[in-house]
This record gives C-alpha cells, structure tokens and sequence, in this order.
C-alpha cells in the first residue's frame, strides 16, 4: 500500500489543486498546508455517498470531490476546482462560508488565487484516475454522475444523434425557427425544469452545415450555440463578465475534444449550466440554502397560485420571519418576489408563444387580466400588448 500522504504530496504537485487525506473523517493532511479545509456541510454531502467516488457542485460554482480507499476509514478530498478565476465578490462570499475572520482575509484570497482554473472534465477525469491507482478498479464518468444529469446527457446525445441521420437521409435544413426561440426563452428564465422537459420532447430542428466535416461542423454549432446562450443568459440577469468568461471558457474546451460523444456532453453542460446560474442570478454568490431553495420553488411554481405561507411552509421557516429575510437580503418582500417571478415568466409567453394576454393572466394565476395589466405595467413600465409588439 502506498505512503498515502506522499501520494498527496505528489498528486498536489502534479495537479496543483488542494488536498486533502482524511481518516475516519478526521484530516491527516492536506497540501498545501494552508489551514483552509473544505466546509463541513460540503464534507458531510461527500461522505454521505456510498460510492468510492463522488463530487459535488457548491452554490460558488466550484467542485469538490471524494476517492473513498477501499478496505480503510480513509479518503482523498480534492477542490476546490472553479472553471472560471475567483472574483472577489465571489471570494467574499466564500470568506462568510469558511467563518474566516476579516483580519484573515488575505492569505484566504491568496490561497484560492493560486489554484488554476480547470474544467468540470479534468476535475473528474482526475478522480476517476486517482480512484483506479489506489483501488484498482475502474469507473466511467457515468458511474459518479447524479441520476438526473446522466438522463439528460443521454436524452440530448440521443437527440443529437437522430438529427445528425436526418441530416445525411433527408437534408432537412434550419427548419424551426420556434423551437429555437423557446429554448433560449427556457435559458433565458433560469428554467432548469422546462429545459430538462424541452430535451425529451420530439426534436424537429438542426443548426445547419458550418464545415465540410463532421467533427469541425460540430464544434462550430457548439461555438454558435454557446454564444447564442450566453446572450440568452444575460438577458435573464446574468453579468456579462461571468457570461462572456464561461463562453470563452467552454469554447477553449471543445478546441481541445478530439471526441464527438465528449462534445456531445459538453453540449448538455453548457444548458444546464448556463440555466442554473441565470436561475441564481437573482441572489448574491453568498446567499444561503433558504434563499436558494425559495427562489428555486418560486420559480418552478409560477403556474399555480402560490402563497407566502406556501412558499414558507414549503422550507420550513415561519412566513413573517422570511418575508423579512427576503426583505433584508433581496430588497423585496416575499409575494412581491412572487409576482415578480410571475412577470418575469410573463414576459418569455409574451415573447415567445401564441398564447392570449387573458390566457397568460390565467395560466399565471392572476386574479383578473386587468391586474396581470397593471402589474406588467407598473414592473415594466409598458403594456403586454405593447411589450408583444416590440419583441
């Protein structure tokens, strides 16, 4: 068996991310030896994993991951990773996370200025080789992955791959313009439910030929798709800064694929991605669980008449408690967030669909289509009418 904290030295040196080696949840030791260890929730999220190997998404968009050695209390936890460099609004948020001092803040920043940024793709492949040279057994990025990603990944590789037939078979050219506005409308809205339903639907559409062979044409689509969504995702409130660097990051990635099944993945990342982050743009990179798991309600629920002591019941807070919260973190109580959620949805039908001004007010549960009116017009400063026209 190896010396398991030269093998982290030595892995901390050969990838340049933190380390750390833990034994029977107590930290050994970690490279470098910065006294900066992973949050504890973050901690017990990995280790409530049955798997040998597992990571996890944190709210800051970094990763960390876990390689549970087999036939031992011990295990590896890797990251942070981040596949963009930290800002400091980011990094001040992390700082509340990690209940570091303020007199301490800056060997904190220095401390994640020096990890380099680094794909999702690298972040696990290196888990999964680190996995097989200590427990000699081999896993697929499949065999880490939550369940709802792997469906999609394989929804839309599936849907990529009967469009490409179609394509060769039948020639079929740029023929749905709709299809095409609602998907970005989904982006657009931080809509990660009606994305993940918009890939099983029957896909009738194709992004045209952009090179004379496949592998070239499918990185251009990829070019032109990622752009397209990130200006989707500005417009839904997303910074420019962090659209434009996530676009450049992913287009520096798909250069460096050889592989149409890795692009393909790619492809699925990018959506999720982009819509998730635009789903959070509303709160600031420090807001907590209850924040996030309000907007996330809110928002997947703008079709029914939602309540503030729904929406309160729903985490588990009291409804005066949290309007206040929301008020002080947001700048808004918590039905006018409702409302607003509503609106913004509005906007997306208003664009996007065929649907009636009075079929709008209704399917967002509006108490009349005066009032939908007059709030779309106090929010917005325009009609429906006039805001359909202008799109």
């Amino acid at each position: 068996m190896y010396d398991m904290k030269k093998y982290c030295e030595y892995l901390y040196h050969f990838l340049h991310f933190p380390v750390y080696l833990f034994a029977d949840k107590e930290l050994i030791a970690c490279y470098p030896s910065e006294d900066i260890v992973p949050p504890a929730a973050y901690l017990d999220q990995l280790w409530e994993v049955e798997i040998n190997v597992t990571y996890i998404i944190t709210p800051f968009y970094t990763y960390y991951g876990c390689v549970r050695i087999q036939n031992s209390s011990s295990c590896i936890v890797l990251g942070p990773i981040s596949d963009l460099p930290y800002t400091r609004e980011i990094l001040n948020g992390m700082l509340k996370e990690h209940a570091i001092e303020l007199s301490k803040a800056d060997p904190f920043f220095s401390f994640f200025y020096k990890i380099p940024a680094e794909n999702i793709d690298t972040f696990i492949n290196s888990l999964l080789f680190i996995n097989y040279t200590l427990n000699r057994t081999e896993l697929i990025r499949e065999d880490i992955e939550h369940p709802v990603d792997i469906q999609l990944y394989r929804t839309i590789q599936q849907k990529y791959a009967e469009i490409s037939v179609m394509i060769k078979e039948e020639g079929i050219f740029n023929n749905n313009y709709l299809i095409e506005k609602e998907f970005f409308r989904l982006i657009e809205t931080g809509n990660i439910e009606g994305l993940k339903k918009f890939s099983e639907q029957e896909l009738n559409t194709n992004m045209g030929i952009h090179a004379d062979n496949n592998l070239r044409n499918l990185k251009n689509m990829f070019i032109i798709t990622v752009t397209l969504t990130a200006r989707a995702a500005i417009r839904g409130g997303l910074t420019p800064s962090i659209a434009y660097q996530l676009s450049d990051n992913y287009i520096q990635q798909v250069e460096r694929l050889t592989d149409m099944h890795a692009i393909g993945t790619l492809f699925a990342h990018v959506y999720l991605d982009y819509a998730n982050r635009t789903a959070h743009s509303l709160l600031p990179p420090d807001a907590d669980h209850v924040l996030r798991q309000v907007v996330t309600y809110v928002r997947e629920n703008t079709n029914r008449n939602v309540t503030v002591i729904e929406v309160a019941s729903h985490v588990g807070y009291n409804r005066s408690y949290l309007s206040r919260k929301m008020k002080a973190e947001l700048g808004l109580d918590l039905s006018t967030f409702i409302r607003n959620c509503k609106l913004e949805e509005a906007k997306g039908l208003l664009a996007h669909s065929s649907k009636t001004i009075s079929e709008i007010s209704s399917f967002l549960c509006f108490s009349s289509q005066s009032h939908f009116q007059k709030a779309f017009k106090n929010l917005y400063g325009i009609t429906p009418q006039a805001y359909r026209r202008s799109t």
